[in-house]
């Protein structure tokens, strides 16, 4: 940054905190986040006049009935805008280049895997201030996307802008989501090729699957209701028959619906769908599993009865949300707040039943018999709106 430029930037961001404009401080991870953009050369990389991201910005505003779209990326100081749409040429000069401290889509990074919509930015707590700018533009609602390279790194924003408050609905939310993947693999083509931790990652992974991030997955936790009586009534012998006889009646339900087992800890079993194909209908392959998982445990109950041998019942939780996944010490796993929140959901759950997350009902909502449970508490994440699911069409 020139001189003349740095002092204008500072002159601007004294008004911003005048104005009462807090810009957000000690992000966790940045350093690694700001060398994710040195990687990919995106501080000098033109894509200007790229015609798959003009196709995207034009795409964004015609999906949310728009008139504003821009993709922007989030160095350590500046918001700089990379493409847009609908914006005139005085307009285009001012947004090429901001001070990150009085722009919107800084606060993406205090949650980077997640979308920020602000639905009325003059009468939201943490945006109100932004009017009192000299010179501010008039935006009254904001939507911003993240978006995300395949190692996980939030490095910009996929932004929705208008001069009336509004709402979104879920398709385009998803949508918005969907187009800001497109966006981070044309930024990400032809990264350097002598990257020494892409090659890691390469000697990590099988032919069908690389080390990645993934903005929607759906994670499936099951875990069997008093494992740990269980253990104290049958012999080690019969305890691992059994546990054989559930977790491979699982992997036939979990191969049958093109999910990807994880693995299996004690009693509890791990699958996740989306990964690595991006299947769209992942949220509905998992449901229909564990609504599978739920009706093969009550056939093996019922050959247990029969046989005088004990019952065992089974909670599912389900979620739906970003991870990671990947490959660590030889085998494949999955990494992220989503694993947490479906284990929490399993945890909660009742005995033979589904317990899935809110964002998980709006993929299958239009198909689904559920039932709401309200907010309950899950553990270490507060209260979440959750529901049991009853059958699915």
């Amino acid at each position: 940054m020139s001189f003349l430029k740095d002092q204008f930037h500072n002159l601007i961001v004294k008004q911003g905190l005048k104005a009462g404009i807090h810009p957000v401080k000690d992000l966790e991870g940045e350093p690694d986040r700001l060398e994710e953009i040195n990687r990919l050369d995106l501080i000098d990389k033109d894509v200007t006049n790229d015609r798959h991201l003009n196709n995207v910005t034009e795409l964004a505003c015609y999906l949310t009935n728009r008139p504003q779209c821009t993709i922007n990326l989030l160095t350590d100081k500046s918001q700089l805008s990379k493409n847009n749409h609908g914006f005139n040429i005085p307009d285009k000069i001012m947004i090429k280049e901001i001070p990150r401290d009085i722009s919107l889509c800084q606060y993406v990074l205090e949650l980077p895997k997640e979308q920020l919509i602000i639905e009325n930015v003059k009468e939201h707590a943490r945006t109100k201030n932004f009017q009192k700018m000299p010179m501010a533009p008039d935006i009254q609602f904001y939507a911003g996307t993240p978006i995300i390279t395949s190692r996980g790194f939030t490095v910009g924003t996929l932004c929705i802008m208008d001069n009336k408050p509004g709402k979104m609905d879920h398709n385009q939310r998803q949508g918005l989501r969907l187009l800001s993947d497109q966006v981070s693999n044309i930024l990400e083509l032809n990264p350097d090729a002598t990257d020494t931790e892409s090659s890691k990652i390469k000697e990590k992974t099988t032919p069908n699957m690389e080390g990645a991030y993934y903005s929607s997955a759906t994670i499936l936790f099951t875990d069997f209701v008093g494992f740990t009586q269980i253990t104290e009534t049958i012999e080690p012998g019969e305890l691992i028959e059994t546990l054989d006889e559930f977790f491979t009646s699982f992997d036939q339900i979990i191969k049958n619906h093109n999910l990807r087992k994880v693995k299996t800890i004690g009693d509890s079993y791990m699958a996740v769908g989306g990964v690595p194909e991006g299947r769209k209908g992942h949220p509905v392959d998992a449901c229909k599993a564990g609504l599978d998982i739920i009706k093969i445990v009550d056939a093996l109950n019922l050959k247990r009865k029969i046989l005088g041998q004990l019952t065992w019942d089974i909670r599912i939780g389900i979620h739906t949300g970003p991870i990671i996944a990947g490959f660590s010490n030889g085998g494949f796993d999955i990494w992220g707040d989503a694993v947490n929140i479906a284990a929490r959901l399993e945890s909660a759950s009742e005995a033979n039943k589904v317990q899935i997350s809110d964002e998980t009902r709006q993929f299958i909502e239009k198909a689904a018999d559920i039932t709401d449970r309200g907010f309950i508490e899950l553990k270490n994440k507060g209260k979440m709106q959750t529901f049991f699911l009853n059958s699915l069409d």
